[in-house]
């Protein structure tokens, strides 16, 4: 039986513990190559971020949009974002699945996924029906075993690349770039990974971790 979130404990904490997961994503650095090539990719207008969580990279994402549609399945987590970002008025959030955006056909420019979990062919069908002719999808997911995802209790390199042929197969091309983890101390590093990852807290010795990560992108013609 395939275990979910490779056996972390990710979507236990979307519901008891947002804030918990704030901070881990908070934590999270892209690189500057990784930025800019969001950047370049991203087609100007109105940006739908699917599975945006606590709303911290939406907010980040959000000075390059005029109007974003922040979605997440999780009431928690969207209620936290709304706290934690709500002065934002660029942001609208909706609380949905992702394989039922309460978008218009081709109504958004950009849409970015960030380490989403969701029924795949659905949630590109989705997708692709909301974005505009000229738009572009930017997915960032897990590729490789590394730092970070060798803490994962059931971490499975090829249930990852099942996921990223997916992506291939429907017209994404794949590139490979770095995102740092990076703590104050080491203190929070155990608490905080310790609580998401479920792993013991004498295993975790560094506060800092490498990730390397899938940019996964399309251009809708």
């Amino acid at each position: 039986m395939t275990k979910r979130g490779f056996g972390t404990n990710f979507h236990k904490v979307y519901g008891s513990n947002p804030e918990t997961y704030n901070r881990f994503s908070s934590a999270e650095y892209f690189s500057q190559k990784l930025n800019k090539r969001i950047r370049e990719l991203s087609s100007p207008g109105v940006l739908l971020d699917v599975a945006c969580g606590t709303g911290h990279k939406t907010n980040l994402l959000s000075k390059y949009f005029d109007k974003v549609f922040a979605l997440d399945c999780s009431a928690h987590l969207l209620n936290f974002a709304r706290k934690e970002y709500g002065a934002n008025k660029k942001i609208n959030f909706l609380w949905s699945t992702a394989a039922h955006i309460p978008l218009l056909d081709q109504s958004v420019d950009t849409i970015v996924v960030t380490w989403g979990s969701f029924p795949l062919p659905q949630t590109l069908r989705e997708m692709k029906r909301v974005l505009k002719n000229g738009g572009s999808i930017l997915r960032i997911g897990t590729c490789v075993g590394d730092e970070f995802t060798t803490l994962f209790p059931s971490f499975d390199i090829k249930r990852i690349n099942r996921i990223n042929k997916t992506f291939v197969s429907q017209g994404f091309t794949i590139e490979r770039h770095e995102v740092t983890i990076r703590f104050k101390n080491l203190k929070e590093a155990k608490e905080i990974l310790s609580e998401i990852v479920g792993t013991p807290k004498e295993m975790i010795n560094k506060t800092t971790l490498k990730h390397t990560v899938a940019l996964c992108y399309y251009k809708k013609v």
